[in-house]
């Protein structure tokens, strides 16, 4: 699953959450809720010391989004990408949109899956709302975010997490911080799974076998090699570059054609 599918994965398995009325239940999707922003993102974030205090009964758009990078990539890798810092100040819209500022990640226009979509009231100055993009197509940018329902337009403080769609060109949208998913690219790339694992040894075997697969071979097997081609044991396979049978000699030989070759001996010589 490649970064941004597995973030969005996460943050769409959320949808239907609501915040509680007390700390108390937070894990159930549903029950005891009510509007005083208690949620299990600001519980887990604040039992990381993700942020300069603790959030839980705070508005809790950005710690959404936040609590999603870490439960698809880690801590580390969650701030890297954002361009924060642990114990920082990335609670806050406008907080977090001045991170990706500093790592030159901030842009205006061309969302993208996997973005992170800031809502502002004054043209910028500040930012009042979030959440990421799951999707644009046709004219339209489709999210997913929490702290919202799914009334239309920007609704802050919404206590769900719920999909929403904007038009690309609404008025309220501020900008896209755009996390730096080459990091897990990064990171992916050193550890060996078993898929990887396969496909590079088929490309070796590849490879080592096309080397095999010509008429070189040791003058100590001759004799054997002329018996063999004379009495029809070996045919070959296709044609070297200069026209002659490719016998490939010092190609590796499977059971099935050990099976074959025996069998083609004794029928020559009466025993089968």
């Amino acid at each position: 699953m490649r970064p941004v599918e597995k973030l969005l994965a996460v943050a769409g398995a959320e949808i239907g959450y609501l915040e509680k009325a007390s700390n108390a239940q937070l894990d159930d999707k549903t029950a005891n809720a009510g509007d005083k922003n208690w949620t299990k993102y600001a519980r887990d974030l604040d039992a990381l010391g993700f942020y300069n205090g603790r959030k839980n009964g705070y508005a809790w758009c950005d710690m959404f989004c936040d609590w999603c990078f870490v439960q698809a990539f880690g801590v580390e890798l969650a701030l890297k990408m954002t361009g924060q810092k642990l114990g920082g100040y990335g609670a806050g819209c406008t907080e977090s949109v001045n991170y990706y500022r500093k790592i030159g990640r901030f842009h205006k226009s061309g969302p993208q899956p996997g973005d992170q979509i800031f809502f502002t009231q004054n043209g910028g100055k500040s930012f009042y709302h979030t959440g990421l993009v799951e999707k644009v197509a046709d004219g339209k940018v489709y999210t997913i975010e929490g702290n919202t329902s799914s009334a239309a337009g920007v609704v802050e403080n919404g206590g769900a997490v719920a999909r929403k769609s904007y038009s690309l060109t609404y008025s309220k949208i501020g900008g896209y911080g755009r996390p730096e998913y080459s990091l897990i690219l990064e990171e992916e790339e050193d550890i060996m799974t078993q898929e990887k694992f396969n496909e590079m040894f088929t490309a070796a075997m590849q490879a080592y076998r096309k080397e095999l697969q010509d008429n070189d071979s040791g003058e100590w097997s001759k004799e054997a090699r002329e018996y063999a081609v004379s009495s029809g044991l070996f045919a070959g396979s296709g044609a070297t570059p200069d026209g002659q049978p490719n016998f490939m000699w010092e190609d590796l030989l499977t059971r099935e054609q050990v099976a074959q070759l025996f069998y083609s001996f004794a029928q020559r010589n009466g025993l089968a």
